[in-house]
């Protein structure tokens, strides 16, 4: 029964932690909740600089649907867009459960009155593991839902990437 109460809570957390766009790192730790008290979307805020480097060129397809009347995206365009960013968010709610878990298992070793040194680097390396799957598991998704657009949709889509990246920009 015990088990079945965690893992709920988990999952209701994760979730809340996609519904109101908390980061991973953000979600697996334990703060104070002045420190979340302003919310930031997963999507629009990742580890691995992804929102310079990679966001800046390619936001994805959850962006792709945003804008869906300015890209002249076609119903089959849209379902296919759909897929992704439904795809997308499932991988990522897996991503931040796995995070949590790695910081549960790295704060109980940590708390032991004298914790092993090789089961407290194994836990902080299973949390690196969790953020760079976090860091890396949209790309594929991104990447696709730009490859559905037809040549003059990606004109459209490099010049809104654009200027989305300049109005977040001054947002700074």
């Amino acid at each position: 029964m015990c088990k079945k109460a965690v893992l709920l809570t988990t999952v209701t957390f994760a979730l809340a932690a996609l519904t109101f766009g908390i980061t991973p790192a953000t979600a697996a730790m334990h703060r104070p909740a002045q420190a979340m008290a302003k919310p930031y979307r997963y999507f629009m805020r990742h580890s691995f600089g992804f929102i310079g480097i990679f966001y800046r060129y390619h936001p994805g397809p959850h962006w792709n649907l945003m804008h869906a009347q300015a890209l002249h995206l076609t119903p089959a365009q849209i379902s296919e867009e759909k897929m992704l960013a439904t795809g997308m968010r499932s991988h990522t709610m897996r991503g931040i459960m796995s995070l949590r878990m790695a910081y549960r298992r790295y704060r109980e070793a940590a708390r032991q009155p004298d914790p092993s040194t090789r089961t407290l680097i194994r836990d902080v390396r299973e949390i690196g593991r969790a953020q760079a799957y976090l860091g890396y598991e949209m790309i594929p998704f991104h990447l696709k839902g730009y490859r559905l657009l037809d040549p003059s949709q990606r004109i459209t889509y490099r010049r809104l990437a654009h200027e989305n990246w300049m109005q977040m920009a001054r947002h700074r």
